[in-house]
């Protein structure tokens, strides 16, 4: 934005020439008004649409949809309503990664979502990450990971990414 608003000025000052200093500083000064409004305007915009992104999808949310996707009580249709499955493989390995992450001391609890942020859409989903913080039961601090959200219908899943992760992690 500085570069903008020094171009600007510059812009201003060879357009204006030297014949008087007053008339020259009143448009460099108008010139940066200008510029600034306008870059402040595309940054309004862009963080406008960054937060209608994840609408729906606060830090709360994101862990509640988390914790219910990692406990092994958790039924076969509740985790169609928090995980994405249009793959069946998904159910079938959120559900084997909840019963193995379980019994290894991993709980639900231990997952805490520290911030939701827009990420560019996925397969035509709006889409979101969440960094969640994972209190291990073998190590003293917590470790943070990122997890992909999907907006699929209108409704907020952990994505199969994310499942695949999480998958990964239980190795």
């Amino acid at each position: 934005m500085l570069a903008v608003v020094a171009c600007a000025a510059g812009a201003a000052l060879a357009l204006t020439g030297c014949s008087d200093a007053k008339d020259t500083a009143e448009n460099a000064a108008s010139a940066v008004t200008s510029a600034a409004t306008d870059a402040a305007s595309a940054v309004t915009s862009k963080t406008d649409e960054a937060k209608a992104t994840v609408q729906g999808l606060d830090d709360q949310k994101a862990q509640e949809i988390l914790r219910t996707a990692v406990n092994p009580d958790t039924s076969g249709d509740e985790i169609d309503n928090v995980v994405d499955t249009s793959n069946p493989a998904t159910k079938a390995a959120i559900q084997a990664y909840a019963k193995g992450s379980s019994a290894a001391g991993y709980t639900p609890d231990i997952y805490s979502v520290k911030r939701v942020a827009a990420v560019d859409d996925v397969d035509g989903n709006k889409a979101a990450e969440a960094t969640v913080a994972v209190k291990s039961p073998h190590v003293p601090d917590p470790v943070d990971i990122t997890l992909t959200y999907v907006q699929i219908d209108g409704t907020w899943k952990l994505s199969a990414d994310a499942v695949t992760q999480l998958a990964g992690m239980g190795r």
